[in-house]
């Protein structure tokens, strides 16, 4: 009976120490086609994290212009700052996202995703655009995806 106990606990700790956690911190923003300008973190060692994150935001109605690294969260009136760091454990994946929406230099939303303690957990293997696209549409609420039309479809339309 010990060894079943002994057994069980082993086990416990080891799934718990496998958590993958999302925290977002919803932004009030209600506005489509605002400019959002976003803060290029040249710490972040893929480099295609920046342009995938300015195509989800684009996708989400917002004009992206991208900043230099280390501008500062009162360069713009809506700005856009992350940190993503990324592992190796049979394929690159990323172990951790830090998005911050800054609005008039004060925080005005954060979506942090962490796998850092995922161990052997296999969900943690996931490609960026889909998890930055989860993060943002958690990020803003309010905002339904912008769908860009064609010239000719939107000539249709009317």
């Amino acid at each position: 009976m010990n060894l079943r106990l002994v057994i069980a606990a082993t086990a416990l700790v080891a799934l718990s120490g496998c958590a993958i956690t999302q925290d977002v911190t919803p932004s009030p923003i209600d506005q489509r086609a605002q400019e959002l300008c976003l803060v290029r973190n040249s710490e972040v060692v893929q480099d295609e994290f920046h342009d995938v994150y300015a195509r989800v935001l684009e996708k989400k109605g917002f004009k992206v212009r991208s900043l230099p690294d280390k501008s500062p969260s009162t360069a713009c009136p809506l700005v856009a700052t992350y940190e993503a760091i990324y592992r190796w454990d049979l394929a690159i994946y990323l172990a951790r996202a830090d998005l911050r929406i800054w609005a008039d230099g004060r925080e005005a939303g954060r979506a942090v995703y962490d796998s850092l303690s995922g161990g052997g957990n296999m969900n943690k293997f996931i490609r960026t655009e889909p998890k930055l696209t989860e993060l943002v549409d958690q990020l803003f609420p309010k905002l339904k995806a912008h769908l860009r039309l064609h010239p000719l479809t939107a000539a249709r339309a009317t």
